[in-house]
């Protein structure tokens, strides 16, 4: 794990009432843990990689693309574990 990607991770779990609730959820562990490294590459749904996307911008379009079509909220993070972005479901 590279500290700027942890850092950058973190930053995108702002504001802190965000990152205290994603943490007492647990949340946090999934992205941050080793062990969960090659999980939060696959999608929960269909066990398919997840796409990565090199920039936050353009996760961002991807997700606002897949609202207008689903209706559902979608947010990038960036992951800690590779040099990209990925998008997930909101809960």
């Amino acid at each position: 794990m590279k500290l700027r990607n942890f850092l950058l991770a973190l930053k995108d779990q702002l504001p802190l009432k965000k990152l205290i609730t994603n943490f007492l959820k647990g949340e946090l562990y999934d992205r941050f843990h080793q062990r969960f490294s090659k999980k939060s590459h696959i999608r929960r749904d269909n066990g398919q990689l997840k796409i990565m996307f090199n920039t936050r911008e353009s996760a961002i379009k991807a997700a606002n693309s897949m609202k207008t079509k689903t209706g559902k909220d979608f947010s990038p993070y960036k992951c800690v574990w590779c040099d990209g972005y990925h998008i997930g479901k909101n809960k």
